[in-house]
């Protein structure tokens, strides 16, 4: 019960505020421990590789593969940060816009009801556009990667090749975790900007469902005081104003047995 409780509340909490789960005492020391496990595996299966050239060369051309590999992804995981942040932006303005034009008259609502969905709807999209723009920004800071001198790439002085070749294995082995532990944490940004991204998509999906239905459903004030002033007679006097003195009667008209016999005989004088 308690589990679903938490995993209720989570689901919650992502619609509203997407974050990451912080992890207790006794996970982040598991994780810690993990990480040292790892560490010391490939430090002793380093060191248990024969001193033959062409083996250590085959296993440092492996893991400069690897290193390769999470570079390609990193930029593939700024390049969709880097997108999120431009669609975010624009998305931003249309909202801001909507909500400065209900905010200045432009844009009327004119029952309460409708102008406080609009009002809100345009405050939650608002909201996950800025949580969406924020995790881009966080996984788009600078992370201090471990960097290689060329002091580190050279070989050192009567430094033979098989000792060189190990020594670039171990490099290339822990910059492969540190870069790892960097991505890691891009993508869990990268994963709370999708998540505000889908938060934004679902809301303007349910403001759009909801202003149809009001605009199905209530019916213009205009319209109800076109019908009202036609209906209510002293109203529409009132509005017309107070009427003038009947003036003298016109001159009396020809008869229209007469007028006809004219039309009829346009050549015929009197």
């Amino acid at each position: 019960m308690n589990a679903r409780l938490t995993k209720l509340w989570w689901f919650v909490n992502d619609r509203v505020y997407p974050r990451l789960r912080r992890f207790s005492a006794t996970e982040s020391e598991r994780e810690r421990a993990l990480a040292q496990t790892e560490q010391e595996q490939y430090l002793a299966q380093i060191a248990g590789l024969p001193d033959d050239e062409h083996v250590l060369a085959e296993q440092l051309e492996a893991c400069v593969k690897l290193l390769d590999e999470e570079e390609a992804a990193r930029r593939g995981v700024e390049a969709r940060l880097t997108s999120i942040v431009g669609l975010s932006s624009i998305a931003g303005t249309i909202v801001f816009s909507g909500i400065l034009a209900l905010a200045t008259g432009t844009l009327r609502a004119d029952t309460i009801v409708l102008r406080s969905v609009m009002a809100l709807g345009a405050l939650y999209l608002a909201l996950q556009i800025c949580w969406a723009i924020l995790a881009s920004v966080r996984g788009l800071e600078r992370r201090p990667y471990i960097a290689q001198n060329p002091s580190v790439i050279l070989p050192l002085p009567n430094e033979v090749r098989p000792v060189y070749l190990r020594r670039q294995i171990r490099m290339c082995a822990a910059r492969l975790a540190d870069d790892r532990l960097q991505n890691n944490e891009k993508v869990n940004q990268m994963a709370l900007a999708h998540c505000a991204t889908k938060n934004f998509l679902g809301g303007l999906v349910a403001l759009a469902v909801l202003g149809t239905c009001f605009a199905m459903t209530v019916k213009n004030p205009s319209e109800d005081l076109i019908q009202t002033l036609r209906k209510n007679h002293d109203l529409n006097e009132l509005l017309r104003g107070p009427q003038g003195p009947k003036g003298d009667p016109g001159p009396p008209g020809s008869p229209g047995q007469e007028l006809r016999k004219q039309l009829l005989n346009p050549t015929k004088r009197r």
